[in-house]
């Protein structure tokens, strides 16, 4: 019996899902946005971040990532159609 608790073959206790890694991306972008929304319903004494770290992620981190993820490859007109 002993035998079969140490074979070749790993056993994990869980599942491994495969994702797209835009998904995992998705996922961080979610919950970068329920930390300003949680920051926003703080009293200024209580935030958690300083404002320069705020200031960064609502202005230039999240904004950044949308744009990414929301990425449309489709060229807008026939000239960018034809010469890209």
């Amino acid at each position: 019996m002993s035998e079969n608790l140490f074979t070749s073959q790993t056993m994990y206790h869980y599942h491994p899902v495969q994702e797209y890694e835009c998904d995992k991306i998705q996922r961080a972008l979610d919950i970068l946005k329920g930390v300003i929304a949680r920051e926003d319903k703080r009293h200024m004494m209580d935030e958690h971040l300083t404002a320069s770290m705020r200031n960064l992620l609502e202005h230039e981190v999240i904004p950044q990532l949308e744009n990414e993820l929301d990425y449309d490859p489709t060229p807008q007109t026939a000239y960018d159609f034809f010469h890209s």
